[in-house]
C-alpha cells in the first residue's frame, strides 16, 4: 500500500506544489492523493482562483490587507479539513 497524505499535509504543501518547487517523489504523493480527494481538488482549485485573483488586484495596485490574507488562508485551511472529517464519516 502507498504512503498517501493525509489533506492537512497536502495544503501545508500546496503553495510549493503550485509554484513547481516540490521534489518529484513528494510531488507524485500529492499528485496521487489529489487524484482520488475531491475535497482536495476543490481546495486546490479554489487556492488557484483566489491566488489569480490575488495577481489582479495587485496589477490594478490594488492592496489586500495582510489580516483579510490571513483570514483567507485560515478560511480555506479550516475549510480542508472540515471537507476532510466529512469524507471519512
Amino acid at each position: 500500500m502507498k504512503d498517501f497524505f493525509k489533506c492537512q499535509e497536502c495544503v501545508d504543501l500546496l503553495t510549493d506544489y503550485l509554484d513547481g518547487h516540490l521534489e518529484s517523489e513528494v510531488k507524485d504523493r500529492l499528485d496521487e492523493h489529489l487524484s482520488g480527494c475531491a475535497p482536495c481538488i476543490n481546495f486546490v482549485r479554489t487556492f488557484e482562483t483566489s491566488k489569480d485573483l490575488t495577481h489582479r488586484l495587485r496589477e490594478q495596485q490594488v492592496d489586500v490587507p495582510r489580516e483579510v490574507q490571513d483570514r483567507l488562508k485560515s478560511f480555506l485551511k479550516e475549510e480542508i479539513v472540515a471537507l476532510s472529517v466529512e469524507k471519512e464519516k
